[in-house]
């Protein structure tokens, strides 16, 4: 899982915002009715969220616009073909494109009122496709 943090901390401009506790984590699951992947939990636990350059991860953070939260029951609203078993990790602001992953870790995409369509096996390889 080191990975994830590795690369995460080789984008560009990367900053990111307070770690999230794993209460804070678990409640944000509660909330969503679902179980986030092992690298987003990790992701979560070290940064909280990220934004570096042309990147914005959703996370746990008071902006609801980034907030795992509040973007997933948005985008949900939005597109009612997504699975409840998604979660937003980005929100690209680019034609309504959504990234989503679930949490045995594969990562979608969505376009608006269009099904996901895998792009990744990971958020690492999400990122890494990034760069």
């Amino acid at each position: 899982m080191s990975n994830i943090i590795e690369t995460i901390r080789s984008l560009p401009k990367m900053e990111g915002y307070k770690p999230a506790s794993k209460i804070e984590i678990s409640d944000a699951e509660i909330q969503l009715c679902l179980h986030f992947a092992d690298e987003y939990k990790t992701y979560l636990a070290e940064f909280g969220e990220v934004s570096a350059q042309g990147l914005e991860l959703t996370g746990i953070i008071d902006a609801d616009y980034i907030n795992v939260i509040s973007a997933t029951k948005e985008k949900w609203d939005l597109n009612p073909t997504v699975p409840r078993n998604l979660y937003v990790i980005e929100d690209t602001t680019i034609d309504g494109i959504v990234i989503w992953q679930d949490g045995n870790g594969i990562v979608y995409k969505t376009t608006p009122h269009n099904e996901p369509i895998k792009i990744a096996e990971s958020m690492l390889d999400y990122l890494k496709m990034k760069k």
